[in-house]
């Protein structure tokens, strides 16, 4: 009885194994996200320009207008660096605001403005654009708010240029049969389709 009971259980545990593993292996196929993709609005993601304004104190900086850089880094007054990528506006206002509250000033107010963010789809698409970037906004679904390839759109090549001028080609026919191949956007990527050579 032992024995049958202890067959039984090697039997559930190698079809049990013989099912996850496909699984796993699947699953680190699928590709990551860029660091500051939390699918809010608020989040500050790479690439993105924001205003950074220190008010309530004496004789202090005019209004910063940074860039998040491709660390996911801005440098802000008295040459200070901050991890923006990633962070809520009010997580990075009060990051800031504790750094400088009280090692430099009495009081401080910080205020983190977020400007209107787009995506830019151009080449042979049927509305080239900039289109408003949205959370969860996909390769995919910018060139359908463009709609969609033109007569002459190539769907193997599409590029994507992201901020710091990196370049990802992506092959739409393949992605548009499984969209795991689907590549998420962030705000400020510009996307080529390029021409289609019979």
């Amino acid at each position: 009885m032992k024995r049958r009971f202890n067959t039984v259980l090697a039997g559930w545990f190698a079809l049990a194994l013989a099912t996850l593993l496909p699984l796993a292996a699947a699953l680190a196929q699928v590709p990551a996200a860029p660091k500051g993709d939390s699918g809010s609005t608020d989040i500050l993601n790479v690439g993105e320009r924001i205003v950074v304004i220190l008010s309530d104190i004496p004789n202090g900086p005019p209004p910063q207008e940074v860039v998040i850089s491709e660390d996911g880094k801005i440098t802000l007054h008295l040459d200070k660096t901050f991890t923006a990528s990633g962070k809520t506006r009010s997580q990075l206002e009060k990051e800031i605001k504790e750094y400088y509250v009280p090692n430099f000033y009495t009081r401080m107010t910080v205020t983190v403005k977020q400007e209107e963010r787009y995506v830019y789809v151009g080449g042979f698409v049927k509305s080239p654009n900039r289109y408003p970037f949205t959370p969860g906004l996909t390769l995919l679904k910018a060139i359908s708010s463009a709609g969609d390839f033109s007569e002459f759109g190539d769907k193997t090549e599409v590029t994507i240029t992201r901020v710091g001028d990196r370049k990802e080609v992506v092959d739409c026919k393949k992605a548009l049969k499984d969209p795991k191949l689907d590549r998420p956007l962030f705000p400020g990527d510009r996307i080529y389709v390029p021409r289609r050579f019979f």
